[in-house]
């Protein structure tokens, strides 16, 4: 995988502050955003409004087309593993993975593809549709169903459009850890709201963890002046560890709970396994993949 973005540096060092204030799911990326409330959830009503419209449309397939060649292009070392878990697996399904690159969703688009879904729709938060640049394109313009921190909007928008996705018989992207930490090798714990959705929805969660492992390829610097000769390319593997299915006889709250652990535990587990390495030892800059110092 070669993604990247400017001042790579400056996030690996947040993600160390973080790690030692025990921030597990909080920002790291210096060059988010930052935009008002109201403002933000203008500009996010009217993207969803204009999704009936050919503009959108043609835009839609550009953004998917992109994502693609990128696929094609620097996937060609990425593998799945444990792709039988999924046979017979029928309708809507809440995909969750640990999130390290704005293009992550690239292998699990093949994971998708694999389950002869067509394509893959991805929880976005909200400040993804300002972006600007090539990432802000894609991500606005992508399948995507956008989530602000708003009651009213989740309410009205967002809970219908998502159940709407579901029941076409889509997988469903969330990263439950909530913020991207670039090429941050560790699962970082969950959030419930992937496992609540998947609950009020009565759908199962595909729990994936991806591995991503150092090349002998140099990355190019051509993004940032102080990424040079710091990273090597990556590739991915994509384990699919398991199913989790919601409980009939368990309220929302309970199964969104269930799963939650129970996820959190499968990726620990993955972690631990194809890591050699326990999920509680002490920061290590080869924490970051393809991070060389």
């Amino acid at each position: 995988m070669l993604l990247f973005a400017p001042n790579r540096l400056k996030a690996i060092e947040n993600i160390r502050t973080n790690i030692q204030l025990g921030k597990y799911n909080d920002k790291v990326e210096p060059d988010d955003p930052v935009i008002d409330s109201e403002e933000l959830r203008k500009a996010v009503l009217q993207q969803i409004a204009s999704r009936r419209t050919i503009a959108y449309k043609c835009k839609n397939l550009l953004a998917r087309a992109y994502v693609d060649m990128l696929m094609l292009r620097f996937s060609k070392g990425d593998c799945i593993e444990g792709l039988e878990k999924l046979k017979g697996l029928k309708g809507g399904a809440i995909l969750t993975s640990n999130h390290f690159n704005p293009f992550d969703t690239g292998p699990l688009r093949r994971l998708s593809r694999k389950t002869g879904r067509r394509r893959l729709w991805a929880v976005s938060t909200g400040t993804n549709f300002v972006m600007p640049g090539i990432n802000g394109f894609t991500l606005r313009y992508s399948d995507s169903v956008p989530i602000l921190d708003d009651s009213d909007y989740m309410y009205d928008t967002f809970r219908p459009m998502l159940s709407d996705v579901l029941q076409k018989g889509n997988f469903v992207l969330v990263f439950p850890e909530q913020e991207m930490w670039f090429n941050y090798r560790r699962p970082r714990p969950c959030k419930r709201g992937a496992y609540l959705f998947a609950a009020e929805n009565f759908v199962p969660v595909v729990s994936v963890f991806i591995e991503m492992r150092d090349c002998d390829k140099w990355l190019p610097s051509a993004s940032s002046p102080d990424n040079e000769g710091h990273f090597t390319q990556v590739n991915c593997t994509v384990h699919v560890l398991d199913v989790i299915y919601p409980d009939s006889n368990l309220s929302v709250r309970e199964n969104s709970k269930m799963m939650c652990e129970r996820d959190n535990e499968l990726r620990r587990q993955a972690y631990e396994r194809i890591y050699h390495r326990s999920i509680d030892a002490p920061f290590h800059p080869s924490d970051i993949a393809g991070f060389k110092g």
